[in-house]
């Protein structure tokens, strides 16, 4: 087709939020089968009580808010907070990492704030 478009996402990103719900614990049932059916949305810890924390994973964050805004509307739900929003690249999600160089990253950070605390 002449003069055709194609109109690619220049955002190949990958949001990952968390979000701390609070729900009516006699709801709870029925509000985590609801979540369950929504894209990206997995239930991380719950204190039994009403409160869950979820992740959510999107490819933008309009995706990431309407995910809140569909759990905010569930019957039963009081709240849902955002808590923290990271995104990286789709690339950077394909990347491995070698395990020892983290470990060993972090044993250095931390000997290096031992050493600075103890001489202060």
């Amino acid at each position: 087709m002449k003069n055709a478009v194609t109109i690619q996402s220049w955002n190949d990103e990958e949001h990952i939020v968390s979000v701390i719900i609070h729900a009516r614990p006699e709801r709870l049932t029925t509000i985590n089968l609801a979540m369950e059916a929504i894209p990206g949305v997995e239930r991380v810890a719950n204190d039994g009580l009403g409160k869950e924390v979820i992740l959510i994973s999107a490819s933008s964050a309009k995706k990431v808010m309407q995910r809140i805004e569909q759990i905010q509307e569930l019957e039963g739900v009081l709240s849902a907070s955002m808590v923290a929003h990271h995104t990286e690249t789709a690339e950077s999600l394909e990347e491995e990492i070698e395990l020892s160089s983290l470990v060993r990253q972090h044993s250095e950070q931390a000997n290096e704030s031992q050493i600075t605390s103890s001489q202060a």
